[in-house]
Protein backbone atom coordinates (compact mmCIF):
# COMPACT_ATOMS: atom_id res chain seq x y z
CA UNK A 1 0.00 0.00 0.00
CA UNK A 2 0.99 3.35 -0.91
CA UNK A 3 -0.11 6.84 0.43
CA UNK A 4 -3.49 8.16 0.61
CA UNK A 5 -5.73 8.09 -1.85
CA UNK A 6 -9.02 9.17 -0.54
CA UNK A 7 -9.54 11.65 2.40
CA UNK A 8 -12.95 12.51 4.00
CA UNK A 9 -12.21 15.32 6.56
CA UNK A 10 -15.33 15.67 9.27
CA UNK A 11 -17.93 15.21 6.77
CA UNK A 12 -21.50 15.94 7.74
CA UNK A 13 -24.69 15.91 6.53
CA UNK A 14 -27.80 16.22 8.09
CA UNK A 15 -31.54 15.13 6.60
CA UNK A 16 -34.96 16.32 7.88
CA UNK A 17 -35.32 14.81 11.62
CA UNK A 18 -32.01 13.04 11.56
CA UNK A 19 -28.22 13.85 11.50
CA UNK A 20 -26.97 11.01 9.07
CA UNK A 21 -23.17 12.17 9.80
CA UNK A 22 -20.90 14.05 12.50
CA UNK A 23 -18.23 15.07 11.48
CA UNK A 24 -16.74 11.92 10.03
CA UNK A 25 -12.83 11.31 8.95
CA UNK A 26 -12.24 8.18 6.91
CA UNK A 27 -9.05 8.09 4.26
CA UNK A 28 -8.08 5.24 2.17
CA UNK A 29 -4.86 4.14 0.72
CA UNK A 30 -3.60 3.00 -2.56
CA UNK A 31 -4.30 -0.59 -2.96
CA UNK A 32 -6.28 -0.75 0.07
CA UNK A 33 -9.87 -3.04 0.93
CA UNK A 34 -11.33 -0.39 3.97
CA UNK A 35 -13.92 -2.11 5.74
CA UNK A 36 -16.73 0.22 6.78
CA UNK A 37 -19.53 -1.11 8.76
CA UNK A 38 -22.15 0.04 11.56
CA UNK A 39 -25.60 -1.04 12.51
CA UNK A 40 -28.42 -0.18 10.30
CA UNK A 41 -28.75 3.96 10.19
CA UNK A 42 -25.15 4.55 11.33
CA UNK A 43 -24.40 6.22 8.56
CA UNK A 44 -22.63 3.99 5.83
CA UNK A 45 -24.73 4.52 3.01
CA UNK A 46 -24.89 8.00 3.58
CA UNK A 47 -21.09 8.69 3.77
CA UNK A 48 -20.60 6.24 0.29
CA UNK A 49 -23.60 8.42 -1.94
CA UNK A 50 -21.66 11.64 -0.76
CA UNK A 51 -18.06 9.96 -1.98
CA UNK A 52 -19.98 8.81 -4.69
CA UNK A 53 -21.55 11.93 -5.97
CA UNK A 54 -25.31 11.47 -5.06
CA UNK A 55 -25.19 13.52 -2.24
CA UNK A 56 -23.23 16.61 -1.38
CA UNK A 57 -21.91 17.21 1.93
CA UNK A 58 -23.10 19.98 4.52
CA UNK A 59 -19.48 20.28 5.79
CA UNK A 60 -16.54 18.97 6.10
CA UNK A 61 -14.48 17.80 2.78
CA UNK A 62 -12.58 15.74 0.89
CA UNK A 63 -9.03 14.97 -1.33
CA UNK A 64 -8.57 13.06 -4.47
CA UNK A 65 -4.96 12.47 -4.97
CA UNK A 66 -3.97 15.62 -2.99
CA UNK A 67 -6.55 17.54 -4.58
CA UNK A 68 -9.81 18.89 -3.62
CA UNK A 69 -13.23 17.85 -4.75
CA UNK A 70 -16.64 18.33 -4.40
CA UNK A 71 -18.94 16.23 -6.60
CA UNK A 72 -21.54 17.21 -8.10
CA UNK A 73 -23.17 13.99 -9.09
CA UNK A 74 -21.93 10.22 -9.79
CA UNK A 75 -21.07 11.58 -13.32
CA UNK A 76 -18.41 13.83 -11.63
CA UNK A 77 -17.37 10.80 -9.48
CA UNK A 78 -17.30 8.76 -12.28
CA UNK A 79 -15.13 10.99 -14.53
CA UNK A 80 -12.96 11.05 -11.22
CA UNK A 81 -12.41 7.23 -11.73
CA UNK A 82 -14.25 6.22 -8.83
CA UNK A 83 -17.14 4.00 -9.92
CA UNK A 84 -20.02 2.15 -7.04
CA UNK A 85 -21.47 -1.29 -6.72
CA UNK A 86 -24.94 -0.21 -5.13
CA UNK A 87 -26.46 -2.96 -2.89
CA UNK A 88 -29.68 -2.48 -5.15
CA UNK A 89 -29.58 -3.56 -8.56
CA UNK A 90 -29.52 -0.97 -10.66
CA UNK A 91 -29.03 -2.42 -13.81
CA UNK A 92 -32.08 -2.33 -16.93
CA UNK A 93 -33.93 -5.36 -17.22
CA UNK A 94 -34.52 -5.33 -21.07
CA UNK A 95 -31.17 -4.70 -21.99
CA UNK A 96 -28.59 -7.47 -22.62
CA UNK A 97 -25.73 -8.34 -20.04
CA UNK A 98 -23.18 -7.17 -22.43
CA UNK A 99 -25.35 -3.82 -23.23
CA UNK A 100 -25.68 -3.46 -19.45
CA UNK A 101 -22.10 -3.64 -18.76
CA UNK A 102 -21.12 -1.66 -21.75
CA UNK A 103 -24.14 1.03 -20.90
CA UNK A 104 -22.18 4.33 -20.94
CA UNK A 105 -18.17 2.87 -21.69
CA UNK A 106 -19.37 1.40 -24.98
CA UNK A 107 -17.00 0.25 -27.82
CA UNK A 108 -17.57 2.35 -30.80
CA UNK A 109 -15.92 2.73 -34.10
CA UNK A 110 -13.99 6.27 -33.85
CA UNK A 111 -15.48 7.84 -37.66
CA UNK A 112 -18.58 6.39 -37.68
CA UNK A 113 -19.93 6.37 -33.68
CA UNK A 114 -21.36 3.05 -33.92
CA UNK A 115 -21.05 0.18 -31.44
CA UNK A 116 -18.97 -2.54 -32.05
CA UNK A 117 -20.48 -5.49 -31.18
CA UNK A 118 -18.12 -8.12 -32.28
CA UNK A 119 -15.81 -7.20 -30.20
CA UNK A 120 -18.14 -6.28 -27.13
CA UNK A 121 -19.43 -9.73 -27.12
CA UNK A 122 -16.14 -10.89 -27.17
CA UNK A 123 -14.70 -8.37 -24.47
CA UNK A 124 -17.86 -9.08 -22.18
CA UNK A 125 -17.21 -13.37 -22.70
CA UNK A 126 -14.08 -12.96 -21.78
CA UNK A 127 -15.19 -10.72 -18.40
CA UNK A 128 -17.91 -13.38 -18.07
CA UNK A 129 -15.18 -16.26 -18.08
CA UNK A 130 -12.56 -14.96 -15.76
CA UNK A 131 -15.27 -14.08 -13.14
CA UNK A 132 -16.77 -17.26 -13.44
CA UNK A 133 -20.43 -16.46 -14.78
CA UNK A 134 -21.84 -18.71 -16.75
CA UNK A 135 -24.52 -16.84 -18.31
CA UNK A 136 -24.44 -15.23 -22.04
CA UNK A 137 -23.70 -12.02 -22.80
CA UNK A 138 -26.68 -12.21 -25.41
CA UNK A 139 -28.78 -12.61 -22.38
CA UNK A 140 -31.87 -10.13 -21.35
CA UNK A 141 -31.07 -9.13 -17.51
CA UNK A 142 -34.85 -9.66 -16.88
CA UNK A 143 -34.26 -13.36 -17.38
CA UNK A 144 -31.29 -13.70 -15.30
CA UNK A 145 -31.78 -14.73 -11.38
CA UNK A 146 -31.03 -11.98 -8.56
CA UNK A 147 -28.07 -13.43 -7.61
CA UNK A 148 -26.83 -13.53 -11.42
CA UNK A 149 -28.36 -9.60 -12.08
CA UNK A 150 -25.80 -8.68 -8.54
CA UNK A 151 -22.90 -10.62 -10.39
CA UNK A 152 -23.23 -8.78 -13.50
CA UNK A 153 -23.53 -5.60 -11.76
CA UNK A 154 -20.37 -6.29 -9.97
CA UNK A 155 -18.74 -7.20 -12.88
CA UNK A 156 -20.03 -4.17 -14.53
CA UNK A 157 -17.93 -2.16 -11.79
CA UNK A 158 -14.66 -4.06 -12.29
CA UNK A 159 -15.01 -3.37 -16.43
CA UNK A 160 -14.30 0.72 -15.67
CA UNK A 161 -11.06 2.07 -15.56
CA UNK A 162 -10.61 3.24 -11.72
CA UNK A 163 -8.90 4.05 -8.66
CA UNK A 164 -11.51 3.74 -6.19
CA UNK A 165 -14.45 1.05 -6.40
CA UNK A 166 -17.04 1.71 -3.45
CA UNK A 167 -19.26 -1.56 -2.80
CA UNK A 168 -22.11 -1.03 -1.12
CA UNK A 169 -23.05 -4.91 0.23
CA UNK A 170 -21.82 -6.48 -2.81
CA UNK A 171 -22.50 -10.13 -1.67
CA UNK A 172 -26.10 -9.70 0.02
CA UNK A 173 -28.21 -13.12 -1.66
CA UNK A 174 -24.73 -14.76 -3.00
CA UNK A 175 -24.08 -18.26 -2.05
CA UNK A 176 -20.61 -19.16 -0.89
CA UNK A 177 -19.47 -20.61 -4.12
CA UNK A 178 -20.42 -16.62 -5.07
CA UNK A 179 -19.19 -14.59 -2.49
CA UNK A 180 -15.58 -16.68 -2.95
CA UNK A 181 -15.49 -15.40 -6.03
CA UNK A 182 -16.23 -11.95 -5.19
CA UNK A 183 -13.66 -11.86 -2.64
CA UNK A 184 -11.24 -12.89 -4.58
CA UNK A 185 -12.21 -10.32 -7.56
CA UNK A 186 -11.94 -7.65 -4.78
CA UNK A 187 -8.15 -9.04 -3.72
CA UNK A 188 -7.04 -9.36 -7.19
CA UNK A 189 -8.19 -5.31 -7.82
CA UNK A 190 -6.70 -4.38 -4.62
CA UNK A 191 -3.67 -5.69 -5.93
CA UNK A 192 -3.46 -4.08 -8.81
CA UNK A 193 -3.57 -0.93 -6.72
CA UNK A 194 -7.29 0.41 -6.52
CA UNK A 195 -8.70 1.45 -3.10
CA UNK A 196 -11.62 -0.66 -2.13
CA UNK A 197 -14.41 0.69 0.15
CA UNK A 198 -16.22 -2.83 1.38
CA UNK A 199 -19.62 -2.25 3.35
CA UNK A 200 -21.01 -5.19 4.59
CA UNK A 201 -23.01 -6.98 7.60
CA UNK A 202 -21.13 -9.85 6.97
CA UNK A 203 -17.95 -9.91 9.52
CA UNK A 204 -16.42 -12.96 8.37
CA UNK A 205 -15.87 -11.18 4.44
CA UNK A 206 -14.46 -8.03 6.12
CA UNK A 207 -11.71 -10.09 8.20
CA UNK A 208 -11.48 -12.20 5.07
CA UNK A 209 -10.57 -9.36 2.99
CA UNK A 210 -10.16 -5.66 4.50
CA UNK A 211 -6.70 -4.12 5.81
CA UNK A 212 -8.65 -1.86 7.72
CA UNK A 213 -11.94 -1.55 9.12
CA UNK A 214 -13.88 2.15 10.46
CA UNK A 215 -16.80 1.49 12.31
CA UNK A 216 -19.79 4.46 12.56
CA UNK A 217 -22.46 4.40 15.30
CA UNK A 218 -25.25 6.75 15.08
CA UNK A 219 -23.15 8.78 12.39
CA UNK A 220 -19.84 9.36 14.40
CA UNK A 221 -16.77 7.59 13.71
CA UNK A 222 -16.58 5.49 17.06
CA UNK A 223 -13.50 3.30 15.97
CA UNK A 224 -10.81 2.27 13.31
CA UNK A 225 -9.74 -0.99 13.31
CA UNK A 226 -5.86 -2.56 11.83
CA UNK A 227 -7.75 -5.79 10.49
CA UNK A 228 -4.66 -8.16 12.58
CA UNK A 229 -5.32 -6.39 15.52
CA UNK A 230 -8.48 -6.77 16.25
CA UNK A 231 -11.42 -9.12 16.89
CA UNK A 232 -15.37 -9.93 15.57
CA UNK A 233 -16.62 -9.34 18.94
CA UNK A 234 -14.97 -5.87 19.32
CA UNK A 235 -16.41 -4.82 16.11
CA UNK A 236 -19.59 -5.70 16.94
CA UNK A 237 -19.22 -3.74 20.56
CA UNK A 238 -18.34 -1.00 18.81
CA UNK A 239 -21.20 -1.36 15.95
CA UNK A 240 -23.69 -1.60 18.78
CA UNK A 241 -22.65 0.65 21.55
CA UNK A 242 -22.66 -2.28 24.03
CA UNK A 243 -21.68 -6.12 23.86
CA UNK A 244 -24.67 -8.57 21.99
CA UNK A 245 -25.58 -11.27 24.31
CA UNK A 246 -28.02 -13.97 22.14
CA UNK A 247 -30.12 -15.68 24.30
CA UNK A 248 -31.37 -17.42 21.23
CA UNK A 249 -31.29 -21.84 21.71
CA UNK A 250 -31.94 -24.41 18.96
CA UNK A 251 -35.53 -25.03 18.77
CA UNK A 252 -36.98 -27.47 20.21
CA UNK A 253 -38.41 -30.85 18.26
CA UNK A 254 -41.24 -29.93 16.52
CA UNK A 255 -44.71 -31.23 17.69
CA UNK A 256 -47.99 -31.35 15.94
CA UNK A 257 -50.07 -32.79 18.36
CA UNK A 258 -52.96 -31.51 19.08
CA UNK A 259 -53.40 -29.84 15.86
CA UNK A 260 -55.63 -30.84 12.92
CA UNK A 261 -54.13 -30.62 10.21
CA UNK A 262 -50.73 -28.39 8.46
CA UNK A 263 -51.01 -24.94 8.38
CA UNK A 264 -50.06 -25.30 4.51
CA UNK A 265 -49.63 -28.68 1.95
CA UNK A 266 -48.19 -28.56 -1.22
CA UNK A 267 -48.32 -31.06 -3.59
CA UNK A 268 -46.42 -31.87 -6.92
CA UNK A 269 -45.80 -28.59 -7.18
CA UNK A 270 -43.93 -27.83 -10.92
CA UNK A 271 -42.86 -24.76 -12.47
CA UNK A 272 -41.54 -25.16 -16.25
CA UNK A 273 -37.81 -24.85 -15.79
CA UNK A 274 -37.50 -23.76 -12.69
CA UNK A 275 -39.58 -26.88 -9.94
CA UNK A 276 -40.13 -30.48 -10.22
CA UNK A 277 -43.05 -32.07 -8.51
CA UNK A 278 -42.85 -30.37 -4.93
CA UNK A 279 -44.54 -31.78 -2.35
CA UNK A 280 -44.26 -31.11 1.57
CA UNK A 281 -46.38 -30.29 4.58
CA UNK A 282 -45.64 -27.05 7.06
CA UNK A 283 -47.00 -27.75 10.38
CA UNK A 284 -48.88 -24.72 12.29
CA UNK A 285 -45.85 -23.27 14.88
CA UNK A 286 -42.98 -24.68 12.58
CA UNK A 287 -39.97 -23.33 11.19
CA UNK A 288 -39.50 -25.22 7.96
CA UNK A 289 -36.30 -23.80 5.92
CA UNK A 290 -35.71 -23.94 2.67
CA UNK A 291 -31.94 -23.91 1.00
CA UNK A 292 -29.97 -24.43 -1.95
CA UNK A 293 -27.41 -22.76 -4.40
CA UNK A 294 -28.26 -20.14 -6.74
CA UNK A 295 -30.99 -21.57 -9.31
CA UNK A 296 -31.81 -24.34 -6.80
CA UNK A 297 -35.41 -22.84 -7.34
CA UNK A 298 -36.17 -21.63 -3.59
CA UNK A 299 -37.15 -18.22 -4.51
CA UNK A 300 -38.85 -19.59 -7.19
CA UNK A 301 -40.75 -21.94 -4.75
CA UNK A 302 -41.45 -19.16 -2.63
CA UNK A 303 -43.24 -17.28 -5.67
CA UNK A 304 -44.79 -19.96 -7.01
CA UNK A 305 -46.78 -20.59 -3.43
CA UNK A 306 -47.55 -16.73 -3.50
CA UNK A 307 -49.01 -17.09 -6.73
CA UNK A 308 -46.48 -14.15 -7.31
CA UNK A 309 -44.96 -14.61 -11.63
CA UNK A 310 -44.22 -17.80 -13.25
CA UNK A 311 -46.86 -20.48 -14.59
CA UNK A 312 -47.16 -23.48 -13.21
CA UNK A 313 -47.50 -26.35 -14.95
CA UNK A 314 -49.37 -28.65 -12.16
CA UNK A 315 -49.47 -28.55 -8.02
CA UNK A 316 -52.33 -28.49 -5.21
CA UNK A 317 -52.28 -26.36 -2.05
CA UNK A 318 -54.47 -27.07 1.78
CA UNK A 319 -54.21 -24.07 3.70
CA UNK A 320 -55.54 -25.21 7.46
CA UNK A 321 -56.85 -28.84 5.28
CA UNK A 322 -58.69 -26.81 3.36
CA UNK A 323 -57.55 -26.60 -1.10
CA UNK A 324 -56.78 -23.46 -2.06
CA UNK A 325 -55.87 -22.75 -5.72
CA UNK A 326 -53.51 -19.82 -4.51
CA UNK A 327 -53.25 -18.45 -7.64
CA UNK A 328 -52.35 -14.81 -6.81
CA UNK A 329 -51.11 -12.44 -4.35
CA UNK A 330 -54.69 -11.58 -3.27
CA UNK A 331 -55.95 -15.00 -2.97
CA UNK A 332 -53.16 -16.32 -1.05
CA UNK A 333 -54.09 -12.79 1.36
CA UNK A 334 -57.20 -13.77 1.52
CA UNK A 335 -56.62 -17.53 2.75
CA UNK A 336 -53.55 -16.07 5.36
CA UNK A 337 -50.72 -16.73 3.57
CA UNK A 338 -48.41 -13.64 2.88
CA UNK A 339 -44.62 -13.65 1.52
CA UNK A 340 -41.68 -11.11 2.39
CA UNK A 341 -39.93 -11.15 -1.02
CA UNK A 342 -36.39 -10.75 -1.54
CA UNK A 343 -36.02 -7.75 -3.74
CA UNK A 344 -37.44 -5.07 -0.98
CA UNK A 345 -36.66 -1.69 -3.69
CA UNK A 346 -38.30 -3.44 -6.25
CA UNK A 347 -40.94 -5.56 -5.03
CA UNK A 348 -41.44 -4.77 -1.19
CA UNK A 349 -41.48 -0.82 -0.62
CA UNK A 350 -43.34 1.79 -2.28
CA UNK A 351 -40.47 4.41 -1.49
CA UNK A 352 -41.86 7.24 -2.44
CA UNK A 353 -44.90 6.19 0.22
CA UNK A 354 -44.79 6.83 4.07
CA UNK A 355 -44.21 3.91 6.65
CA UNK A 356 -48.03 4.48 7.27
CA UNK A 357 -49.36 3.65 3.65
CA UNK A 358 -47.22 0.29 3.48
CA UNK A 359 -48.00 -0.79 6.48
CA UNK A 360 -51.93 -0.44 5.08
CA UNK A 361 -51.56 -1.02 1.64
CA UNK A 362 -53.09 -5.14 1.80
CA UNK A 363 -55.28 -4.29 3.92
CA UNK A 364 -57.06 -0.53 2.60
CA UNK A 365 -60.22 -2.51 2.26
CA UNK A 366 -60.41 -2.32 6.42
CA UNK A 367 -59.83 1.34 6.64
CA UNK A 368 -62.44 1.97 3.86
CA UNK A 369 -65.53 3.77 5.81
CA UNK A 370 -68.36 5.28 4.82
CA UNK A 371 -70.94 5.45 1.69
CA UNK A 372 -68.23 6.95 -0.30
CA UNK A 373 -65.47 4.17 1.52
CA UNK A 374 -63.03 6.90 2.25
CA UNK A 375 -59.69 6.16 4.14
CA UNK A 376 -60.04 6.51 8.06
CA UNK A 377 -56.36 8.49 8.06
CA UNK A 378 -56.28 8.05 12.18
CA UNK A 379 -56.63 4.36 12.06
CA UNK A 380 -54.20 3.87 9.46
CA UNK A 381 -51.57 6.11 11.40
CA UNK A 382 -52.33 3.83 14.53
CA UNK A 383 -51.26 0.79 12.53
CA UNK A 384 -48.22 2.21 11.53
CA UNK A 385 -47.43 3.58 14.65
CA UNK A 386 -47.68 0.15 16.00
CA UNK A 387 -45.35 -1.90 13.82
CA UNK A 388 -42.81 1.03 14.09
CA UNK A 389 -43.08 0.35 17.82
CA UNK A 390 -43.38 -3.28 17.82
CA UNK A 391 -40.68 -3.87 15.08
CA UNK A 392 -38.54 -1.23 16.50
CA UNK A 393 -37.87 0.96 13.60
CA UNK A 394 -35.79 3.99 13.54
CA UNK A 395 -37.68 6.71 12.14
CA UNK A 396 -38.78 9.96 13.12
CA UNK A 397 -42.20 9.10 12.75
CA UNK A 398 -44.50 6.59 11.09
CA UNK A 399 -45.37 9.39 8.40
CA UNK A 400 -41.55 9.10 7.32
CA UNK A 401 -41.35 8.25 3.61
CA UNK A 402 -39.90 4.14 3.24
CA UNK A 403 -37.02 5.89 1.21
CA UNK A 404 -35.78 7.99 3.94
CA UNK A 405 -35.03 4.60 6.23
CA UNK A 406 -32.14 2.15 6.11
CA UNK A 407 -32.39 -0.84 4.46
CA UNK A 408 -32.56 -2.71 7.68
CA UNK A 409 -35.31 -0.67 9.09
CA UNK A 410 -37.15 -0.58 5.51
CA UNK A 411 -37.38 -4.68 6.41
CA UNK A 412 -38.87 -4.71 9.91
CA UNK A 413 -41.45 -2.30 8.10
CA UNK A 414 -42.28 -4.72 5.53
CA UNK A 415 -41.84 -7.44 8.04
CA UNK A 416 -44.31 -5.58 10.31
CA UNK A 417 -46.90 -5.19 7.51
CA UNK A 418 -47.09 -9.01 6.71
CA UNK A 419 -47.49 -9.49 10.21
CA UNK A 420 -50.26 -7.15 10.57
CA UNK A 421 -52.38 -9.06 7.82
CA UNK A 422 -52.54 -12.20 10.62
CA UNK A 423 -51.21 -14.94 8.21
CA UNK A 424 -51.22 -17.95 9.12
CA UNK A 425 -48.94 -18.89 6.96
CA UNK A 426 -45.18 -16.61 6.25
CA UNK A 427 -43.01 -17.27 3.27
CA UNK A 428 -39.61 -15.34 4.60
CA UNK A 429 -37.50 -15.32 1.25
CA UNK A 430 -33.99 -13.62 2.61
CA UNK A 431 -35.84 -11.61 5.49
CA UNK A 432 -32.00 -10.85 6.59
CA UNK A 433 -29.97 -9.61 3.37
CA UNK A 434 -28.08 -6.66 3.93
CA UNK A 435 -28.85 -6.17 7.66
CA UNK A 436 -26.83 -5.54 10.20
CA UNK A 437 -25.88 -7.99 13.35
CA UNK A 438 -28.85 -6.21 16.21
CA UNK A 439 -31.05 -6.26 13.54
CA UNK A 440 -30.31 -9.89 12.62
CA UNK A 441 -30.54 -10.11 15.89
CA UNK A 442 -34.41 -8.80 16.71
CA UNK A 443 -35.68 -10.47 12.80
CA UNK A 444 -34.58 -14.14 14.09
CA UNK A 445 -36.37 -13.55 17.36
CA UNK A 446 -39.46 -12.20 15.24
CA UNK A 447 -39.55 -15.30 12.94
CA UNK A 448 -39.48 -17.53 16.60
CA UNK A 449 -41.82 -15.45 18.24
CA UNK A 450 -44.23 -15.66 15.29
CA UNK A 451 -43.91 -19.25 15.02
CA UNK A 452 -44.63 -19.72 18.77
CA UNK A 453 -47.90 -18.12 18.32
CA UNK A 454 -48.93 -20.68 16.03
CA UNK A 455 -47.76 -19.47 12.70
CA UNK A 456 -46.29 -21.75 10.26
CA UNK A 457 -43.03 -20.09 8.94
CA UNK A 458 -41.29 -21.05 5.85
CA UNK A 459 -37.61 -19.48 6.00
CA UNK A 460 -36.23 -19.19 2.35
CA UNK A 461 -32.27 -18.73 3.25
CA UNK A 462 -28.70 -19.20 2.00
CA UNK A 463 -27.09 -18.22 5.29
CA UNK A 464 -26.61 -21.71 6.61
CA UNK A 465 -26.18 -20.05 10.54
CA UNK A 466 -30.00 -18.94 10.32
CA UNK A 467 -31.19 -22.63 9.22
CA UNK A 468 -29.16 -24.16 12.00
CA UNK A 469 -30.39 -21.66 14.79
CA UNK A 470 -34.19 -21.29 13.94
CA UNK A 471 -35.24 -24.17 12.08
CA UNK A 472 -36.90 -27.09 12.88
CA UNK A 473 -36.60 -28.95 9.77
CA UNK A 474 -34.75 -28.01 6.45
CA UNK A 475 -35.62 -29.12 2.55
CA UNK A 476 -32.48 -29.03 0.48
CA UNK A 477 -33.04 -28.12 -3.22
CA UNK A 478 -31.07 -28.91 -6.26
CA UNK A 479 -32.08 -27.83 -9.52
CA UNK A 480 -35.22 -27.47 -8.61
CA UNK A 481 -35.77 -30.69 -6.98
CA UNK A 482 -36.12 -31.94 -3.28
CA UNK A 483 -32.81 -34.30 -2.65
CA UNK A 484 -33.02 -34.04 1.41
CA UNK A 485 -35.08 -33.28 4.39
CA UNK A 486 -33.04 -32.62 7.65
CA UNK A 487 -34.51 -32.51 10.97
CA UNK A 488 -33.67 -31.66 14.41
CA UNK A 489 -30.07 -32.52 15.27
CA UNK A 490 -29.43 -33.47 11.73
CA UNK A 491 -29.28 -30.05 10.66
CA UNK A 492 -25.81 -28.74 10.66
CA UNK A 493 -23.95 -26.38 8.27
CA UNK A 494 -21.50 -29.38 6.56
CA UNK A 495 -24.80 -31.50 5.45
CA UNK A 496 -26.62 -28.89 4.23
CA UNK A 497 -23.63 -27.39 1.82
CA UNK A 498 -22.70 -31.17 1.15
CA UNK A 499 -26.27 -31.50 -0.42
CA UNK A 500 -27.16 -28.23 -1.91
CA UNK A 501 -23.32 -28.78 -3.87
CA UNK A 502 -23.86 -32.74 -4.52
CA UNK A 503 -27.37 -33.04 -4.65
CA UNK A 504 -28.02 -36.58 -4.30
CA UNK A 505 -25.83 -39.33 -3.33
Amino acid sequence: MSGVLLDCIQIAKGFPGVQALKGVDFSLRRGEVHGLVGANGAGKSTLAKIIAGYERPDAGRMLLNGEAVAFRSPADALRRRIVTVHQDINLIPTLSVADNIRLNNELVHRHWGLIRRKETHASITELLDRYELDVSPNTLVAELTYDERKMVQIIKAASHELDVLLLDEPTAALTQGEVEIVLKLIRSLAKEGIGIIFISHYLNEIFAVCDRTTVLLDGARVAEYQQHSTSANEIVTAMLGQELVSDMQRPAPFTAEGVEAPALSVRKLSVPGRLVDISFDLGAGEILGVTGLSGSGASDLARAIFGAGGTRQTGEFFVSGTKASLRSPLDSLQRGVALLTNDRLREGILPDFSIVDNVCLPRLNEYATGPLQLLDRPAMRESGDMVVRQMKVRAVSAMSAMKSLSGGNQQKVLLGKWLATTPQVMLLDEPTIGIDIGAKHEIRNTIARIASGGVGVILFTSELDELVQLCHRVIVLFRGTIVEIFAGAAIDKQSLLHRSTAGKD
